[in-house]
């Protein structure tokens, strides 16, 4: 891989699987939607932001109500859905 390349480590619709597959396969980015099973988006980032090397937290989804409580938890980005390619 070059530094322009993109790997997908992974992928999980819970946030505790999602927290249990990051401590394991330490991403450097990771994105997150806000609305999740189990464990929701923000509370997944707060845990992520208290692991010793954690990664950088993009959040894409549709509820721009939650921008500033994800930017609390550490998040570098905050998209909203669609996303589209322009």
């Amino acid at each position: 891989l070059d530094d322009r390349s993109l790997l997908i480590l992974g992928e999980a619709d819970r946030g505790d699987v999602a927290l249990a597959e990051i401590e394991r396969l330490k991403p450097d980015v990771v994105l997150l939607d806000i609305a999740m099973p189990v464990m929701d988006g923000l509370e997944l980032a707060r845990h992520l932001s208290e692991l010793e090397l954690p990664p950088a937290v993009i959040f894409v989804t549709a509820y721009d109500e939650f921008a500033l409580a994800a930017f609390e938890a550490k998040a570098i980005d905050y998209v909203l859905k669609p996303v589209r390619a322009d």
